[in-house]
Parts: structure tokens; sequence; C-alpha cells
């Protein structure tokens, strides 16, 4: 099977997906971009592609949007030499006019998409917009019950919505540790010894709602790890000295050996963000036997967060509900943690899509 793949940037966990895919089928990716542009060179230093790849070199715009004719016209071209073509996107000029095309030529093709969320005050205009550019689409393929909402919403049939499972580490990657090394790696990193350390790996950017849940660390004896970059780090920084918050540890984006390293050497990962269309921390903390506290509106967590099991859901505007939560994880929710990890490796991710797509094209 000659699969097709149009993808926004090399995401290094999605390069992993892709190169497990490729184990069953000729596999070509065309991507929009070399990189987003808030991320570091350094976040796909380690890529290797085990597959046909191309990366377009023109009308990169914004942090990952791309005007180029690039894509449509390399559809118009090969779309002959490959029996699937899948589209991760619809949303920049780029992927609108590759869709166009390819409906216009009845060419057939997929969605493949990594999450959604559904913005139900958007300028009608704009929905409509979005509705015409998803129901072109011949089939979608979903990382959730929650996205499966979101294509519902924009026009996709259900019957045409088939999931898969999304993911951002390999089964080796699945591990615990002993509390010995647990303290080895607090030493490493000069983290507390003796507290109750909560991560949070993400971008230093307003949705993510970081500055929240600093306050929420005032008058607490837990430690706060902040690990990654953003336009608000200056800000964060300002926060923590304002209101003496010397349990709260800013660190940069970290290689994903280290990050790893990191989420062992802590108690829980929280998350209060605002918005995410998925949510990939989520699944990487379950991976290293680490519970979870993340607000509703994290996709991967409606879909993988089980209250009391492996973690809590709670809800933004509930502060009590939040520190009842910080107050009760604990160590007993590991290994939950570590079995939720169990299906969402890039080896089951790939054998999924492939299932899917043998299903359709047999």
């Amino acid at each position: 099977m000659r699969v097709l793949i149009i993808f926004n940037h090399p995401a290094p966990y999605k390069v992993s997906v892709f190169n497990e895919l490729a184990k069953y089928v000729d596999l070509t990716v065309l991507f929009e971009r070399n990189k987003a542009s808030d991320r570091p060179d350094s976040f796909y230093s380690n890529n290797e592609y085990h597959f046909n790849h191309i990366i377009c070199e023109k009308g990169y715009v914004g942090r990952e949007g791309s005007t180029s004719n690039e894509v449509r016209n390399y559809i118009k071209k090969h779309h002959q030499e490959f029996d699937v073509i899948l589209m991760n996107g619809y949303s920049h000029l780029a992927e609108i006019k590759t869709i166009k095309y390819l409906a216009k030529h009845k060419i057939k093709f997929g969605l493949l998409i990594n999450g959604g969320v559904i913005r139900k005050h958007e300028f009608f205009l704009k929905k409509a917009y979005k509705k015409s550019l998803v129901k072109k689409a011949d089939y979608y393929i979903s990382p959730s019950q929650e996205s499966n909402k979101y294509l519902m919403y924009y026009g996709a049939v259900s019957n045409r919505i088939f999931n898969y499972y999304y993911s951002n580490y390999s089964k080796s990657d699945i591990s615990s540790i002993t509390k010995e090394e647990k303290l080895e790696l607090r030493k490493k990193y000069n983290l507390p010894l003796d507290k109750k350390i909560f991560i949070n790996p993400s971008q230093f950017i307003e949705r993510k709602n970081n500055i929240f849940l600093m306050s929420l660390f005032e008058n607490r004896d837990d430690v706060l790890l902040l690990v990654g970059e953003g336009k608000l780090k200056e800000k964060y920084e300002e926060y923590i000295k304002h209101h003496k918050l010397d349990n709260v540890i800013l660190m940069p984006f970290k290689s994903k050996h280290e990050l790893f390293e990191l989420y062992k050497a802590s108690d829980c990962h929280i998350t209060l963000s605002k918005e995410d269309i998925f949510g990939h921390t989520i699944l990487e903390s379950f991976s290293n036997s680490v519970p979870v506290i993340s607000s509703n509106q994290v996709i991967s967590s409606l879909e993988y967060v089980k209250d009391g099991y492996n973690g809590y859901l709670v809800d933004l505007s509930n502060k009590e509900q939040i520190i009842s939560a910080m107050n009760n994880v604990n160590e007993s929710f590991n290994k939950n943690a570590l079995e939720s990890a169990s299906l969402t490796t890039f080896e089951n991710s790939a054998l999924s899509i492939y299932e899917i797509l043998k299903k359709e094209y047999e």
C-alpha cells in the first residue's frame, strides 16, 4: 500500500509514529514546513526518517502556517502514485488549496487529525467555511471520542470516523523507578529531595494558565516545576519574584530523555490549561508512572484520566476541587498510571492507523 501523508512539521513524536507506520506501508510524508517558529532547533535534532519525506521550503507564515503552493502542486503531479492520501490539517492556506484541489478532481482522501476543540461562539461564516472543508474528506481518523464530536460538529458523518491511538512514546519508554533512583534523579537536577514535586511541561503562553497554577503554590510546602519556554517567561519570573515563590522552579525545554527523567523525579503532573486540542504530556506522564491532575479542557485527559485511579479531572472554576486533588494524589496512583500508558505507544498508534487504512482500501 502506497501512502502519502500531508503533515504540518516534523514533530519528533509524529516522525516516530511514521517510522513505525513505514513498517507496514510504502510511506511518503510531505511536511509543509521544516519547523514550528516557536520550537527550538534542538526539538527536531534527533529526528531519524525511515520513510520517504519531503519538506517544503517556501511560504512559511506565523507559528505553524503555510501559504505555499508546493503541497497542491505535488498532489497535482504525483497523486496517481499513491493508494492513500491523508491530510492532517485544513486551516492553513496551503492545506485549503490542496483540499479544494482533491475535492474538485474527486481524489479520495482522509483527514488524520490530532484533536480539536469546538468553538461554539465562532463567527458563523468561519464555522460554515470550516465545515465546508471538513465535509470534503471521504473519511476521518481521530484520536479520541471528544475529537469525534469535534469532527461531527463540523460536518463529518459519524460512521466515517475511525479511532486510532495517539502517542508520543514507544513501548520501551514505559517504565517506573525505585525511590532510590528517584532521589538520584532529584540530585542530578538539583531538585528538593524531601518535597512533593508537581511537574508541568508546557509552553509559557497564556492558554496554559500557568500564572493561576503558580498562585496555588503560595503558602504551600510542595514544589512546582515548570519546564518550557515562551513569551511569558519574563512575566513568570516577575510573578515568582514578587510573590516570593521559592518553591516554583523554571527550567528550559529539555530533550525527551531529560524530560522523561524529570517526570520520574516528580510525584504528579499538573496542568490547568484553558485549552488543549489533545495534550500529549498527559500520556508521557503515564508512561513514566506519574499520575495526572488535569483541567477538563485538555482533550486527552477526558479520554484517559480517571478520577481516583490515575489522577483527577478538575474544573478551572473550582479552586477547592483543585486543591483537594493536589492534596489527595498519592503513590498508589503510580501503578495505575503505568497501566494506562500501555496502549498509547508509537507501535500501537501506527498499527491502529494501518488497520484503518487496510479496511478502507481492501
